[in-house]
């Protein structure tokens, strides 16, 4: 819709977050192996085992980053907005990209990545509370789901940028790796830029107090300038929240006891189950040795598999682009996940049989085409598409549309350390497992998947079209917390009512005197 303009435009820019942690994927992987970079930076002549272990660093030391990115984001989101913490996330993110491009050395480079992985880290966490906050109940589940999509197409980019890159420029030249570098820049000053001309979120302004701005913020963001009555509902229901968020923290309530209350430990254990199922389902495992199981297909070259390997990432990206438009209209939340986890798992135990059957690593070269690793390839494409309509983009919208708004930010930043404490934990423990147990790793990840599935069923309720605020907390919170919130509501408008009644009384006083 034409009125949504400015709603569609400020999700995208919130979006552009996603784009940091996609092309950062994206591109590494590429980048530590080509001639140029290893010849730049004197690592061509280390042993196997060193060059080994650099190459790891510059890999970790992006995801600690990330990891220690969401805490320092934390008291950006709540001081200084949700705005602030995106600028924040640009400027890290920049910097971190010129310090890679600038000839430090190889501890510059993972510098900069440690620098690239805090901006990533700060994204993750203010991107998807921006998007949820500023999005009606009708948009929220597309323009959420629009964040992965602009992953998967990010990490496409960064993937085919390190491998049109190497084909373009000979190994001699620096560009063949400084070029996709570079490219990093573009995403991370497009969000610095964006950020400052999109308009803050009206419940965090509404919850520090600045009503009028958040009703402005709001009727900018629903394009009905004009036709203020239309969003007067809307606004009510934010300025009550941000009451009964305002009385909570005047009563100085500990994070901690907040914690004790059930409704908030009931969203904690979805929000966190879902962020380790996100990474616990095995897509990693597949990003590892999806190259080798298209070579046990009979695309014995690395040329072919490579190919294989980016086509993997295309049918991620267009499942993401069809959950956005199409799927996430047809049925629930609770729906795709319970299928797409189911699937996954299947997909696993295939994997599992299918691998079992391919042939050791100095053999690979005579492999010929053959029913099973045609099944193999075929299997990861489903289990693409299965996770990218599912756990992939419906783990981070529940995470940032399921919490009250005056813990929003330490309850976000709980979850997505989850996310990156859980990416750090696969990325090591995944090629030992291949490495020690081969084919047994996917059924230990098809076990997950039916907890996953089992989880799902039993703990995650349905938020799909559900408005922030009242009718998200009564799918959580028990009769005992929905109480405390109708006196608190209560509380706050007899709390109103006296310090109107103070200023007609001081009003009338003036007059008199």
């Amino acid at each position: 819709m034409a009125r949504y303009t400015t709603l569609y435009l400020s999700a995208f820019i919130a979006g552009l977050t996603a784009a940091l942690f996609g092309y950062s994927v994206g591109f590494i992987g590429g980048i530590i192996v080509l001639p140029s970079f290893l010849s730049h930076f004197s690592l061509s002549t280390l042993p196997p085992s060193a060059l080994a272990s650099t190459q790891a660093q510059i890999i970790t030391s992006w995801l600690v980053g990330a990891l220690f990115g969401v805490p320092l984001g934390m008291p950006f989101c709540s001081r200084f907005g949700r705005k602030g913490c995106l600028f924040l996330a640009g400027g890290l993110y920049v910097c971190g990209a010129g310090m890679q491009l600038l000839d430090f050395g190889i501890g510059g480079f993972e510098v900069g990545r440690a620098l690239n992985g805090l901006g990533v880290g700060v994204g993750t966490l203010g991107g998807p509370m921006y998007i949820s906050e500023i999005s009606p109940p009708s948009e929220r589940g597309m323009l959420m789901s629009s964040y992965q999509t602009i992953l998967q197409l990010s990490a496409l980019a960064g993937f085919w940028g390190a491998f049109l890159s190497h084909s373009s420029f000979p190994s001699s030249s620096s560009l063949q790796w400084q070029l996709p570098t570079a490219i990093q820049l573009i995403p991370g000053i497009l969000l610095l830029l964006g950020t400052c001309f999109i308009p803050e979120t009206p419940s965090f302004l509404a919850g520090i107090g600045r009503e009028e701005e958040a009703e402005r913020c709001l009727v900018r963001l629903r394009g009905v300038k004009g036709e203020e009555w239309m969003v007067e509902g809307e606004m009510q229901e934010i300025r009550d929240a941000a009451r009964v968020s305002a009385l909570v923290r005047d009563k100085n309530v500990p994070f901690s006891k907040e914690l004790l209350k059930p409704g908030i430990r009931k969203r904690l254990v979805v929000g966190v189950g879902l962020m380790i199922a996100q990474n616990m389902v095995g897509l990693n495992a597949l990003n590892y040795y999806a190259p080798v199981i298209f070579m046990s297909a009979g695309c014995a070259s690395v040329s072919s598999s490579l190919f294989l390997t980016g086509v993997f990432g295309v049918v991620k990206l267009l499942s993401a682009i069809a959950f956005m438009f199409v799927f996430v209209k047809i049925r629930g939340n609770r729906f795709w996940l319970l299928l797409g986890s189911s699937l996954c798992g299947v997909c696993m135990l295939v994997l599992a049989y299918f691998v079992h059957k391919i042939p050791p690593a100095n053999q690979l070269g005579e492999a010929k085409l053959t029913f099973g690793g045609m099944v193999s390839v075929l299997t990861v494409y489903i289990f693409a598409f299965s996770f990218s309509v599912s756990l992939g983009p419906i783990s981070w919208n529940v995470c940032s549309e399921i919490f009250p708004l005056h813990i929003n930010a330490k309850c976000c930043a709980i979850t997505t350390c989850t996310q990156w404490l859980f990416q750090i934990v696969i990325a090591y423990i995944t090629p030992q497992l291949l490495a020690t147990i081969g084919w047994g790793t996917y059924l230990i990840y098809a076990f997950f998947c039916l907890l996953t599935t089992l989880f799902v069923f039993s703990s995650v309720p349905e938020t799909r079209n559900v408005p922030l605020g009242r009718e998200m907390d009564a799918l959580f919170d028990d009769k005992k917390d929905i109480d405390e919130e109708d006196e608190m509501e209560e509380e706050s408008e007899t709390t109103l009512l006296l310090k109107h009644g103070q200023r007609e009384r001081r009003g009338s006083l003036g007059v008199y005197t």
